[in-house]
Parts: C-alpha cells; sequence; structure tokens
C-alpha cells in the first residue's frame, strides 16, 4: 500500500491519538500536532512499544501564525501532505442563555475557525499535488442537537457544513472532503478536564440539569470504541470515493433516523404554509 503522509490535529488523545496509531500501523508518516509535543511523542511510543520513525509530534497553538509556520515545516521535511485530520475539538455544554460569549467564541475559534485556517493552510499543497484528503471530525450534534447542546451543536454543524461545501470545490483538483459524525466514544470527552460548562448557572433550566446529570452518568460507558472509530477513518482515507458525510456508531444511526423522520412530519405539516412564499402567476 502507498505510504501516504497525515497531518492529525489534536492527537494527544482519545480519538486523535488512536488515528495516529492506526495510520502508522498502515504504513504511514503521520504528524501530530498538540500543545505538549513531548506527551504526545510519549503516548505514542507507549502504545506502540517504540518511538516510531515515521511519527513527529509538533507543538501547535490554534492560531493563523503557528498553523501555517506548522504546515510549511511539514512540506519542506516530507514534500507532501496527503492526509489531514482535523479532529482538535471540546464540548461547551449549557443552557444557551447561560454561557458566556467569550466562552462561545473560544469554542468556535478551535473546533470551527481553527479547523478552517488548516484547512486553508494545506489546501494550496493539495491543488499542486492534484491529490488529497480533508477529514474533518464533526459528531452526531452537528445533525441532532438538544438541551445543553446549543452551542457545541453550532459548531460541528458549521464543519459538516463547510465540509460538503468545501468536497464541491475541490472536487476537479483530486481532493476529497469528509465530514465524520461519530456518536458517544468513550473518550475522557466529557471528563471536567476535556468538557467546558458555564461559570453561573440558573436554576430555572431544570432539563438542562437534567440533561447534564445523565451526561456524566454516560462518561466512559459511551457505546462507541475510539480504535474502531480510528481504523473506520483509515478506512475513509484509502477510499477511492468516500463519502462526504459518514455517520459512525449505532446509536448515532438511531439518533439520524429519528431526526429525519421527525423533520419530513414536521415539514409536510406545514407545507401549504411553506409553500405560500411563492410569486404567483
Amino acid at each position: 500500500m502507498e505510504q501516504k503522509v497525515w497531518l492529525v490535529t489534536g492527537a494527544s488523545k482519545g480519538i486523535g491519538l488512536q488515528i495516529v496509531l492506526e495510520a502508522l500501523k498502515a504504513g504511514n508518516i503521520v504528524v501530530g500536532t498538540s500543545r505538549d509535543s513531548q506527551k504526545l511523542s510519549q503516548a505514542v511510543a507507549t502504545e506502540l512499544g517504540e518511538t516510531s520513525k515515521n511519527f513527529w509530534a509538533v507543538e501547535m497553538e490554534f492560531d493563523e501564525t503557528s498553523i501555517n509556520t506548522i504546515v510549511a515545516q511539514v512540506i519542506a521535511k516530507y514534500g507532501r501532505i496527503d492526509v489531514l485530520v482535523n479532529n482538535a475539538g471540546y464540548a461547551l455544554l449549557g443552557a444557551v442563555e447561560e454561557v458566556e460569549l467569550t466562552d462561545v467564541k473560544k469554542n468556535f475559534d478551535v473546533n470551527f475557525f481553527g479547523l478552517l485556517s488548516m484547512t486553508q493552510a494545506v489546501l494550496p499543497q493539495m491543488r499542486k499535488q492534484k491529490a488529497g484528503n480533508i477529514i474533518n471530525l464533526a459528531s452526531i450534534s452537528g445533525t441532532v442537537t438538544g438541551p445543553t447542546q446549543g452551542i457545541y451543536s453550532a459548531t460541528k454543524a458549521g464543519v459538516i457544513m463547510l465540509s460538503e461545501a468545501l468536497a464541491a470545490e475541490v472536487e476537479p483538483f483530486g481532493i476529497k472532503v469528509t465530514a465524520i459524525a461519530p456518536g458517544g466514544v468513550r473518550t475522557d470527552f466529557l471528563d471536567q478536564t476535556s468538557l467546558r460548562e458555564p461559570a453561573k448557572t440558573t436554576s430555572d433550566y431544570q432539563v438542562v440539569r437534567d440533561t447534564m446529570a445523565g451526561l456524566k452518568r454516560l462518561n466512559h460507558n459511551q457505546s462507541g470504541a475510539p480504535k474502531r472509530v480510528a481504523e473506520a477513518i483509515v478506512k475513509v482515507a484509502q477510499m477511492k470515493r468516500p463519502p462526504v458525510r459518514l455517520y459512525l456508531g449505532s446509536g448515532a444511526i438511531q439518533a439520524l433516523q429519528a431526526k429525519l423522520n421527525e423533520v419530513v412530519t414536521e415539514v409536510n405539516a406545514h407545507l401549504d404554509l411553506s409553500q405560500s412564499t411563492d410569486f404567483r402567476a
């Protein structure tokens, strides 16, 4: 199998670390970004039993300067970037009224604008190559939302829509784009080390408090296996015609099917009103 150069953001733990490991096992060169490159290198060495000569851990902040610098270094070292995996992200969960605007902006800066900046930095090289895969980690929450998830869902819905538009734009250059939308995956995503919540809350939103309690019970009991998610992503990168949107996990599929049925039912219930706004001959 042809060796490719992978660039994976948010690679120090969870799904990101598993993607690095599975891509290395498949014989690829992998560059992983983290705010702590030493921690990332140690994690990979621990999992593989040794430090792989095909792995390079780099420190990167999610600002435009740092992103452009790292991308330029990867191209200078390897001459190409074949697969970009935009994995870095975290959840800000709480009632829409409760979240501070500064915290919302930080969540978008990582989940959406960081992803966008990385994509824009890599695209010139992929267009030059006339080939490449961009794989963006979205979430089932980008399609199906509920109490506490308003902000996080908004960031991930943005990732899905951006991916679909980009896929159509770059298809003539041989570049493929996929938005990955997993359901619950058993990582530390809902731990206090990763999760962000509003500093101030109100007891009026009982549905939000109940939902948060349920999510905390779900923590480390999710049905999704990080290694299997990573294996699926490696398979996507090997496809000649990968899907533009891929949902992973039985829970994600069930939630998606329920949402599609809900949307169809609601649209049909108000069809006359929806069509009433057209010009009439």
